[in-house]
């Protein structure tokens, strides 16, 4: 008998990143209406929001954050404590692995949104737990397939994520997996991960794009 795998969202964003407007309690109503099973909130160098949803939803919510380092952002799950910003990679890595949580590049290789590059990812490779091989607000989908056979070639995990600012961005792209029952068994079950990979609409930096400008006017 199979087992049923779990509709993962490893990559979203919440009101309490300065780029989107996502409430709370919207994003869990939302996440479990389209099927989602699991869902990372990845804040900007924030996780009070995350935190906050785990309380309300704890057998749905990761709590996570895209950490901004000296290199690049890089993408942190089952964490309870901050990653300040502006660490050198290596030492954001080990305060992630210090509290028992996981972690790997977003988007490694798009040098619009502070990818850490190919040199980084190569460099740090043996730190790593995985690597976001599909982002689906990548503009050059070619940035993508890059990152996927690099992360094969270095033998990581790879996931599949839709960096949702908006709850219509929510899942569009999924990584299903086996049920897990620790951070370490997660990336056990991400090697087997089926990726649902799927390009966000051209537009969809534009929801980004408002939440700072209503931010800026002060109007959320």
């Amino acid at each position: 008998m199979s087992t049923e795998l779990l509709d993962v969202e490893l990559h979203c964003h919440t009101c309490y990143s300065p780029d989107s407007l996502v409430k709370l309690p919207d994003l869990i109503e939302h996440a479990r209406a389209i099927g989602l099973k699991r869902l990372a909130i990845t804040d900007h160098s924030e996780i009070e929001g995350a935190l906050r949803a785990y309380e309300m939803a704890p057998d749905l919510i990761i709590v996570g954050e895209e950490a901004m380092t000296q290199e690049g952002e890089l993408l942190c799950y089952f964490i309870h404590e901050l990653i300040p910003p502006n660490l050198p990679l290596e030492e954001a890595i080990a305060r992630v692995h210090a509290q028992g949580g996981i972690c790997g590049p977003s988007h490694p290789l798009d040098t619009r949104r502070k990818g850490i590059g190919y040199a980084n990812l190569i460099r740090f490779a043996d730190q790593f737990d995985f690597v976001e091989a599909f982002n689906a607000r990548i503009r050059e989908p070619q940035q993508n397939a890059d990152a996927d056979a690099l992360a094969r070639e270095l033998g990581l995990p790879r996931i599949c994520c839709s960096d949702a600012h908006s709850l219509p961005e929510l899942g569009i792209s999924r990584t299903r997996v086996r049920p897990y029952d620790s951070a370490a068994d997660f990336v056990a079950a991400l090697r087997d991960a089926e990726l649902v990979p799927q390009y966000a609409s051209p537009l969809a930096s534009l929801s980004s794009r408002a939440a700072a400008v209503a931010r800026w006017l002060g109007l959320a």
